[in-house]
């Protein structure tokens, strides 16, 4: 009885947990974004590189990305590894939205604005930069950073957008270790070496 009250429990709060993701997938196909949004190869802060990694701490390798693929090997505090790709996967995009005109340059072309319209955030880029969905297209190198800085809320008025919700992504990368075995992982915080700035 026990048992089945707290299954019963666990099972609730895990799609609670879920509607706020479900609710922005629906708003966002509605947009023509398909979810979740696979950006392969990204890289996703400023600096960030694939290269010769080093674990800070243990680290289990899965086969796949999956959290409860096999494992394919298993990493000790201080193995090296080579990262050799990745995947950031956006589960539910950030919103940004606009009570004034505003005209966002890009290197696909401008994204203009109308107060009420909304900007779907996708992989972060580095230096303010991100990927991003508006009117059925994806656009590269949207500059983001006024939005996340803070005087969009202590000075609300000094800027034309919001984000009124945040993106939640996941970040899969593939590497393979000494012995040419390959494999994935979701917990890139275990490694060193990530950035090429050296930060």
């Amino acid at each position: 009885m026990i048992q089945d009250l707290v299954a019963g429990l666990l099972l609730g709060s895990s799609i609670m947990a879920m509607v706020p993701i479900l609710a922005a997938q629906q708003v966002a196909s509605a947009a023509g974004l398909q979810l979740p949004f696979e950006d392969h190869g990204a890289c996703p802060f400023e600096g960030c590189t694939y290269r010769e990694w080093t674990a800070n701490t243990p680290v289990e390798i899965r086969l796949d990305r999956r959290d409860n693929a096999p494992t394919a090997f298993r990493l000790k505090e201080g193995d090296r590894i080579q990262a050799l790709t990745g995947v950031v996967i956006t589960l539910r995009p950030g919103e940004l939205t606009f009570r004034a005109p505003q005209v966002l340059e890009t290197p696909d072309g401008p994204i203009r604005v109308s107060p009420g319209d909304t900007v779907y955030l996708l992989t972060y880029q580095g230096e303010g930069f991100t990927k991003a969905w508006f009117s059925g297209r994806l656009y590269r190198d949207v500059d983001t950073a006024l939005f996340f800085n803070r005087v969009c809320d202590t000075e609300p008025d000094r800027c034309s957008g919001k984000v009124v919700v945040e993106r939640q992504t996941k970040w899969w990368v593939q590497v393979r270790n000494a012995d040419g075995l390959i494999g994935w992982t979701d917990e890139p915080d275990k490694f060193d070496g990530k950035d090429a700035l050296g930060r």
